[in-house]
C-alpha cells in the first residue's frame, strides 16, 4: 500500500512539474468523461420522464378520444345546425360486453365554461367524469378526496381542482371551503390534485388544454346541468355540436391483454365510425416506441463521447512516449540502482492512469456543471446517478490504462546502459 502511495504521489508531482502540458493532454479526457456524465444524466432524465409519462396515462389503460372530423363529413344529425360526433354511450356498452379482458370502462365528457370566483373570471374545461377515472389514471388528490360515488349517485354540485387553479385565483384560506361558479351554479371543492410533473404532447391523451383551468366534476353531474349539445358563437354565426362522450378510458385486466384489447376496440369503432371522428391511444405502444428511442438514445450518444475519449487517450500515449524519451536518463539511473523492469512499468502506467483519473475528476466536475446548465434553461430533468459517476471515472481509468500500456512497456524495456548514456 504504502508503494503504491509512493508511485502515486511521485506520479503527481511529475505532473504539477508540467502542468500546462498535462492539463493540454487531459482535455481529451475532460470533455470525454464530461460528455459521458451528461449524456447519460440526459439519458436517465428521459428514461424517467418517460415512465412518468406512462404511469400518468396507464400503462394497462386503452384512452379513446372523440375528433372532430372534417367538416364535410359532419352534415348528419337530427337538426341541420347541430354537428354530431365523436364516441357514444353505445360505443362503451359494446366494448364493455364484447371484449373479455376489459375490467371496466370509465365515460368522460367534457364541456368548456367560465369559472367565476367573486369578480373573476377563468376560462376552464370541465370534465365529467365518474370515481373510477381517479383510481384507474392515478390521479391521487394532495387535499380533500376524489370523487365519490355518492357525488355521481346524488347528481352533487362537487368538483376536483388543481393547483394551478388555486395559484390562478390567489386562493387564501382553506380551498375545501371554496365555491367557485361555474355556470349558473356553485361547486364546492372536495379534493385539490397536484399539477402534472412533465411538459408532454403525451398530455393531450389526457384530453388536458393548457389554456384553460382542469375542474372535474361528476359525470352525472355534468349532463344534467350542461347537457350534450354545445353552442359556440362564432362571427355572428352559432355553431352546434353534440357529442355523448369526449373519451372513453378502458380498463384492461393487465399487459398481456393490452394489445389485443385495443385491436378489438379498434374493429369495434370502424364497424360504427365511418368518419373516423375518434383516435386511440395506446400506453404500452407509447412506451415500447419511446424505450426504442432510448436505446438509440443510449447507443449513439456513448459512441460519441467515446470519440473524445480516444482523442484524450491518443494525446495521453503522444505525451507519455514523449516524456519516456525526456526521461531516458532517468530510467537508466533506476535500473542501476536495482529497479526491475516490473517497477519502471508500474511507475510509468501509475502515471498515466494518475493524470487520467485527474482528468476524469475535472470530467465530472464540468460534467455536473452541464447537468446542472440543462436542468436551469431547459425543462429537462437530467439525472445524476452514483452509477454514471463511477462509470465516468472507471472509463477515464482504463483509457489511462489502455493507452499508457505500450509507453510503460516501452520504457522498461530500454537497456540500462544505452539509457545512462543518453543526453
Amino acid at each position: 500500500m504504502t508503494y503504491v502511495f509512493e508511485l502515486v504521489s511521485e506520479a503527481l508531482r511529475n505532473i504539477l512539474r508540467h502542468s500546462l502540458r498535462s492539463f493540454l493532454t487531459a482535455l481529451g479526457i475532460i470533455f470525454g468523461v464530461a460528455s459521458v456524465m451528461s449524456m447519460m444524466s440526459t439519458g436517465e432524465g428521459a428514461r424517467q420522464a418517460i415512465l412518468t409519462q406512462i404511469e400518468q396515462l396507464g400503462i394497462t389503460n386503452i384512452i379513446l378520444n372523440a375528433k372532430k372530423p372534417p367538416e364535410s363529413s359532419t352534415d348528419s344529425g337530427t337538426d341541420s345546425r347541430t354537428i354530431e360526433y365523436g364516441l357514444t354511450w353505445r360505443d362503451a356498452k359494446r366494448i364493455k360486453e364484447t371484449l373479455p379482458g376489459v375490467v371496466e370502462v370509465l365515460p368522460v365528457h367534457d364541456v368548456q365554461k367560465w369559472i367565476w370566483d367573486r369578480s373573476t373570471r377563468f376560462e376552464s374545461k370541465v370534465r365529467g367524469v365518474t370515481p373510477g377515472y381517479f383510481e384507474h389514471l392515478r390521479l391521487e388528490p394532495i387535499l380533500g378526496s376524489a370523487l365519490t360515488q355518492g357525488h355521481s349517485d346524488g347528481r352533487q354540485r362537487v368538483c376536483v381542482v388543481r393547483e394551478r387553479l388555486l395559484r390562478d385565483t390567489k386562493m387564501l384560506g382553506d380551498p375545501l371551503k371554496l365555491d367557485l361558479k361555474i355556470g349558473n351554479d356553485y361547486y364546492r371543492v372536495v379534493g385539490v390534485l397536484p399539477d402534472f410533473e412533465f411538459q408532454s404532447p403525451n398530455k393531450a391523451s389526457l384530453g388536458i388544454d393548457d389554456r384553460a383551468l382542469e375542474v372535474y366534476v361528476p359525470y352525472e353531474t355534468v349532463v344534467d346541468r350542461f347537457g350534450l349539445t354545445e353552442v359556440k358563437q362564432r362571427s355572428g354565426s352559432e355553431e352546434r355540436s353534440k357529442t355523448e362522450l369526449h373519451q372513453i378510458v378502458v380498463a384492461v385486466v393487465d399487459e398481456a391483454h393490452v394489445l389485443q384489447t385495443a385491436r378489438g376496440i379498434q374493429r369495434i369503432l370502424e364497424a360504427g365510425h365511418p368518419d373516423k371522428d375518434y383516435e386511440t391511444i395506446v400506453p404500452l405502444e407509447l412506451l415500447a416506441s419511446a424505450q426504442q428511442t432510448q436505446k438509440v438514445f443510449n447507443i449513439v450518444l456513448p459512441i460519441i463521447a467515446g470519440i473524445s475519449l480516444l482523442v484524450g487517450g491518443i494525446g495521453i500515449l503522444n505525451i507519455m512516449l514523449a516524456s519516456i524519451t525526456e526521461r531516458t536518463q532517468e530510467i537508466g539511473i533506476r535500473r542501476a540502482l536495482g529497479a526491475t523492469g516490473s517497477d519502471i512499468t508500474m511507475q510509468f502506467l501509475v502515471e498515466t492512469v494518475t493524470l487520467a483519473a485527474v482528468g476524469g475528476l475535472l470530467g465530472v466536475a464540468l460534467g455536473l456543471g452541464g447537468v446542472w446548465l440543462v436542468k436551469t434553461f431547459t425543462e429537462w430533468n437530467a439525472i445524476v446517478t452514483p452509477f454514471s459517476v463511477a462509470l465516468s471515472m472507471g472509463i477515464s481509468c482504463l483509457t489511462g490504462v489502455v493507452f499508457g500500456l505500450y509507453p510503460a512497456r516501452r520504457a522498461a524495456a530500454m537497456d540500462p546502459i544505452e539509457a545512462l548514456r543518453h543526453e
